[in-house]
Formats: structure tokens, sequence, C-alpha cells
């Protein structure tokens, strides 16, 4: 991630900061908004529309990851799907799935694998931020930082995402 940082995120939510940091950690998150807002704005020609408009605000915030699939036909088309959904009670719950297709890099880490005392829940990855970003002029990146601390960055072509809400 290069603007919507694990580290600042979890900085902000730390209760023994002083007064002074607090404000200088929120004064660098709303930069790091302003600037990532003028890039995606860029991008609008480089999405399908419904997934444009849909990421131009909060995206998935909040919502929790159910499954993330991998959906290998061969070493050159990787497709990858995320089931979302936006609560635990069935009957207001909305589900959705985000996929990427012609995936050409997939790399997952974790930002708060060796930390004893985790500050996330581990078991239950709740979607924080996402960024979508320019590579080159055919290929463009998504990376999502889930409040668990575990991070996936995807490679794609322009175009090859879809959105789609199934509930």
């Amino acid at each position: 991630m290069k603007y919507f940082l694990y580290e600042l995120h979890v900085a902000q939510n730390t209760d023994n900061i002083s007064e002074q940091e607090c404000n200088k950690f929120e004064t660098q998150w709303q930069l790091n908004i302003e600037k990532y807002q003028e890039i995606y704005k860029a991008l609008k020609d480089r999405l399908p529309i419904e997934v444009f408009k849909h990421f131009n605000s909060w995206g998935f915030h909040d919502y929790r990851l159910i499954k993330m699939k991998i959906e290998h036909k061969s070493l050159l088309q990787i497709n990858v799907h995320f089931t979302l959904s936006n609560d635990e009670e069935e009957e207001n719950e909305e589900l959705w799935i985000l996929s990427f297709h012609n995936v050409s890099i997939f790399k997952s880490q974790h930002h708060n694998f060796d930390n004893e005392k985790s500050i996330f829940n581990r078991d239950i990855d709740i979607w924080l931020y996402e960024e979508f970003l320019p590579v080159n002029a055919a290929t463009l990146s998504f990376e999502v930082i889930f409040s668990s601390g575990g991070n996936v960055l995807i490679h794609f072509s322009n175009h090859s995402v879809s959105i789609k809400k199934i509930k």
C-alpha cells in the first residue's frame, strides 16, 4: 500500500499516543487521501464504470472477507475472486463478488504476523482499505489491507475487473 498504510491505520487507532502525535497522523492520513483520490480519478477510463463508481467512495470498507478464490486456468490465466459480506445477520446481509481476470501478479503477506500480541483478530478479516494504482499503460495494481494485517496485491490488465452483487 502506498497511501492507506497499515502502520498509519494502527497508529491512529492506538490509545496511548499524545495529542500531537494523533494530529500528525491525522494530517498525514488526510494528505494521503487527497493524493490517492487524485490518482484514482485518473483511472476512470481504465476501470469498468460500475467498479469505478463503487470504489470512488468507501468501496468495501468494513465488509467481511468470506472467501478468496484463486482460479488457476494456466500459467498465463489466473483469476482471483473475493466474496464479501456487509453484515453477519443474514436478513440484512449484502453479498458481493469482486473478480479480477488475467492476473499477472498475486502476492499476499501479513503485516502483523510476527506480533505475539496481535492488535487485530487474525481469524476475522475485515476489509479496511484498497488502492487501485497504475503500473503502466496496460496494467493496474489493486491492493487491499485487512484489519488482521493481511494484505493482497494483484496486477491485472485494464478493465479486467468486475463487481457483482449476489444478494
